[in-house]
């Protein structure tokens, strides 16, 4: 059952901005999102982005909280990994781009963005690339990101048009394993690292 966190934002924005500690269940909640919209028929061109070709395989599309993961088999789109192309029965379709190639959003157009881990990107380039390819349709991106003082994020947080919604570890911790409980939850918890990295927290320096 998802939590209201996890649930499409109300009102007028543009970008839904998740910043959140590992084990929060963003990539569940951006996964989630993209069905639901798809299935409505509101969306049916998306870009999905993340840092690496292997990330978007891994944890986007195939991953266990992935888009593959959150419908029954029978009901699964169609992913075509050398294609970088996911395709839906109702003719939605999704590209995949690899954040450290920003050139490959180059003319692509989309109606909807599931950018992960924008933190971690390597080029500022991917993400204004991204924006200028907003162009149709509903137009309106959805941004998962354990936190990191980049100023992109800032320029995030900063802007009106921005939902943000912020989340710690702690609030999903009935479906973490007992393991990551222990061995990192109990190390980390209460550390300048932990605070970003479990808290979510966008701290101003990072040793």
């Amino acid at each position: 059952v998802a939590r209201d966190k996890q649930l499409l934002p109300q009102g007028d924005w543009l970008i839904w901005l998740i910043l959140a500690g590992r084990g929060f269940g963003k990539t569940r909640t951006g996964a989630e999102a993209v069905r639901e919209l798809v299935d409505a028929g509101r969306i049916s061109q998306i870009g999905l982005i993340a840092r690496s070709a292997a990330e978007i395989r891994d944890v986007m599309v195939e991953g266990p909280s992935g888009i593959l993961s959150v419908y029954p088999s029978a009901y699964r789109p169609t992913y075509e990994p050398s294609k970088r192309r996911i395709t839906w029965g109702n003719g939605a379709v999704a590209h995949t781009y690899s954040a450290d190639e920003p050139d490959q959003l180059r003319g692509p157009q989309h109606d909807f963005i599931w950018a992960d881990e924008i933190a971690a990107w390597p080029y500022r380039e991917t993400w204004d690339n991204a924006m200028f390819g907003l162009r149709v349709g509903m137009a309106r991106v959805i941004a998962t990101t354990t936190p990191k003082p980049k100023a992109l994020l800032r320029e995030l947080i900063a802007a009106q048009s921005t939902h943000v919604t912020r989340g710690a570890t702690a609030e999903n911790m009935a479906n973490l394993s007992e393991t990551f409980r222990r061995l990192v939850v109990a190390k980390y918890a209460g550390t300048t690292l932990g605070r970003q990295e479990l808290g979510g927290e966008l701290l101003d320096e990072t040793p």
